[in-house]
């Protein structure tokens, strides 16, 4: 920002002003205050405006106009400049409230990560999966316990007594149960695995549902679920896959995925993920597949959802 000139008249500074703001030159004004006359009287003429050009390569252009408005301070173009500059400033605030209608401000309350309501179905998915957690036994329903044994056998990938009967990961699929694509995610195999999943489920589904509303929420669950179930479910052992599983965190890690790159694309979101959230994720993949017996974890649902969820963020990111 460079100085342009002193106006000791308030109508010529305002008039000069809006005249250069017509041809799109951005100007900043200091009322100086009152200035002393030599005998010590004050009046309306000794007032100073200080006037400064924000754009210093638009000063040589300020420079020329403020020459030729010294010359002839009271044409009528600069006073009609006004209603011109006037016009100019409402249609600046229209196109910002325009912008800021188009920017989601995502405001947490109290806890950032747990702050504010659940959505509905966020927590209708909470809500199932502690209440299945309860009567399932954390997936270790006990020999009187029919309903939870019930539960266990209808809605894992796979009814374990038919795979262990023929040795096929699909053989429930194949007798079109295909709830089985998507229920495992609603079973847990233990009250901290249930914590850890719903504290995640909670944070990052309030997130994606308040961001694309419930309809596509749900098509991206319904996404997730696949890209994550059906590798777990389907792939060898010696690829790390097993149809014994439980638990939504492959769903979890494709919001995951899905947010990540959505917020790298569209920074108009309004949210974005730190780099430690990144190094928590390489961790736990690196870690699942390094360790012995992949820390019990469905290692192969946690990288399926997060490539899913990266590849569905990429395509369909609007």
């Amino acid at each position: 920002m460079r100085h342009l000139a002193d106006v000791k008249n308030k109508k010529h500074a305002e008039s000069f002003v809006a005249h250069l703001l017509t041809l799109g030159i951005s100007t900043h004004v200091e009322h100086e205050g009152t200035i002393k006359q030599s005998n010590g009287s004050r009046g309306e003429s000794d007032e100073c405006w200080s006037l400064w050009v924000r754009d210093e390569d638009r000063l040589p252009e300020a420079i020329a106009e403020w020459n030729r408005f010294q010359s002839e301070p009271d044409n009528p173009k600069y006073s009609q400049a006004i209603q011109g500059a006037r016009a100019i400033v409402q249609q600046k605030r229209t196109e910002q409230k325009l912008r800021e209608k188009n920017i989601r401000t995502l405001r947490p309350t109290g806890n950032p990560m747990m702050g504010g309501r659940l959505p509905p179905l966020t927590l209708a998915l909470v809500i199932i999966c502690v209440v299945l957690g309860l009567v399932t036994g954390f997936s270790n329903p006990g020999q009187g316990n029919t309903l939870g044994r019930i539960a266990m056998q209808e809605l894992k990938f796979v009814d374990m007594s038919l795979y262990i009967e023929t040795n096929d990961p699909a053989a429930s699929l194949k007798k079109f149960e295909l709830w089985r694509l998507l229920t495992p995610a609603f079973l847990h195999g233990g009250a901290i695995h249930l914590l850890l999943n719903m504290f995640s489920l909670a944070s990052l589904g309030r997130l994606t549902e308040k961001l694309e509303g419930v309809g596509k929420y749900s098509i991206l669950l319904i996404i997730m679920a696949l890209g994550s179930h059906l590798p777990q479910g389907l792939l060898p052992p010696q690829f790390f896959g097993n149809p014994n599983f439980v638990g939504i965190s492959g769903v979890v890690m494709g919001l995951f995925g899905y947010l990540a790159v959505k917020s790298r694309l569209r920074p108009d979101c309004g949210f974005f993920f730190p780099p430690d959230a990144y190094v928590m994720i390489g961790m736990l993949l690196v870690l699942g597949f390094a360790m012995p017996n992949g820390l019990g974890m469905a290692n192969v649902a946690h990288l399926g959802g997060l490539v899913t969820g990266a590849i569905v963020g990429l395509v369909w990111n609007r």
